[in-house]
């Protein structure tokens, strides 16, 4: 795993929630790098990446990383070695170099969130916080996992190209 930067909760929390699964559902899985950061941009996280490969290339079998920007940089670091697509990959968030480098087989996954589903969700608690309704202390926006099997159909397509002139009326 290459993390991404320390104190940020969101992606702690992205972090924390692979690793408690790795631990509980895989136990015999050896995690060989869980202290490494990518840093805010595509540069650095490329660079930790780069530092992480130079380090564990051969015993590596698979990655995780966090956000869009980690995901980017391990992206061309394997791109770089000849290892994309021959070690396991799953990133967080989506862009179209994502989708292109799943279809060419070089990444396996990447976890989505729905922002509008999130906007929507955060404009309707803080109504119903004003207007003296309970709100709940976590809501879970949800995530959805797109790999190149279900890239393709209607739900994930909408996920991440959204019908943005049905939101602009």
């Amino acid at each position: 795993m290459l993390r991404y930067a320390e104190g940020s909760a969101s992606t702690t929390d992205r972090e924390e929630g692979f690793l408690g699964e790795i631990k509980q559902k895989f136990p015999g899985i050896e995690l060989v790098s869980i202290d490494q950061y990518a840093g805010a941009t595509r540069d650095t996280a490329k660079r930790a990446s780069e530092n992480l490969l130079n380090r564990f290339g051969d015993e590596v079998q698979g990655i995780f990383t966090p956000n869009e920007s980690a995901t980017a940089g391990m992206l061309l670091a394997l791109q770089d070695i000849g290892k994309a697509g021959k070690v396991t990959f799953v990133g967080f968030d989506s862009s179209q170099v994502f989708i292109d480098a799943m279809r060419a087989n070089q990444l396996h996954g990447i976890v989505v969130q729905n922002p509008f589903n999130m906007g929507y969700l955060g404009v309707r608690s803080i109504v119903d916080h004003l207007q003296g309704k309970p709100v709940e202390k976590r809501i879970d926006t949800g995530v959805t996992m797109v790999t190149r099997d279900n890239l393709d159909s209607a739900e994930i397509q909408t996920l991440i190209h959204p019908p943005l002139d049905q939101y602009l009326k």
